[in-house]
């Protein structure tokens, strides 16, 4: 009996632990519109990041940071860019740790989190930052641990993070001895970071955008960190799942608004 336990206290620990290493890309991806930006490896703690940064005419300006999500890439923000270009924002891009051309095989929140302190020491202070997915806790993260930001935009956010790998191993048919195994591991160790728990420190302007038909990061958990969070907006929509939302023209213009001036937002 305690042969077995141990393989289940085991295999839960390596379920835990497979869970912090994204899946790369045959071939990464950049967003052509960063073809024309200044290209760096920033070397962080869990080693070198990829950086792009586009200079637009208001280059005095402080520029935006976008934070893709989890096994994503710069391609993501490509509308934005363009966007954000037009208005004359300059942007700060890049890859998370273990994604895209950064080094690594790992991206815990904690990677991602002095990732961004990283690039904030190097091209801040930001004027705000728009971030899809897994960056949404990575960039709330980052702002628990120092950065100031005026304003930020949070797409389709994971929010329970115990709640997010216990819906990712079921999708995956994890038996569920070993959910649970795994589940009682991360909050013993303190694994789980909870957006809404976070949120009531926050004091960036924040606008929560999400799908109602988002079956990765339900809508109702956004909008419950949003509640949480002081002064926070809650835009749902419908019918773009959850990555399509980066790549719709009405919201895409909403979310460049806010970056560039957060009384120009209107809810519809």
């Amino acid at each position: 009996m305690g042969t077995v336990m141990n393989d289940v206290a085991n295999h839960a620990k390596h379920l835990l632990n497979q869970s912090g290493q994204p899946k790369r890309r045959a071939v990464p991806r950049v967003s052509p519109l960063l073809h024309q930006a200044e290209h760096e490896m920033i070397e962080t703690g869990s080693g070198k990041i990829a950086v792009w940064h586009l200079l637009g005419a208001r280059y005095a300006d402080p520029p935006v940071l976008l934070v893709h999500g989890w096994e994503d890439d710069t391609s993501l923000w490509t509308p934005l860019i363009a966007l954000l270009a037009e208005r004359g924002r300059s942007v700060v891009a890049f890859d998370l740790p273990g994604h895209g051309h950064s080094e690594g095989d790992r991206c815990s929140l904690e990677l991602a989190a002095e990732a961004i302190l990283t690039l904030d020491r190097r091209f801040g202070p930001f004027a705000g930052a728009a971030t899809h997915s897994f960056g949404g806790p990575a960039i709330t993260r980052a702002m628990l641990d120092g950065l100031k930001l005026a304003r930020v935009v949070l797409i389709a956010p994971p929010v329970a993070q115990a709640r997010q790998f216990e819906r990712a191993w079921r999708r995956y048919d994890v038996p569920e001895d070993l959910i649970s195994a795994a589940l009682a591991l991360g909050h013993d160790e303190g694994r789980f970071f909870d957006l809404a728990a976070a949120a009531p420190h926050m004091q960036a302007e924040a606008l929560f955008i999400h799908s109602a038909d988002d079956a990765q990061c339900p809508a109702n958990e956004g909008e419950r960190a949003a509640k949480a969070w002081p002064g926070a907006r809650f835009w749902g929509v419908d019918g773009f799942g959850h990555r399509a939302l980066v790549q719709d023209d009405d919201i895409v213009a909403t979310v460049a608004a806010w970056l560039d001036s957060s009384s120009a937002f209107t809810s519809r």
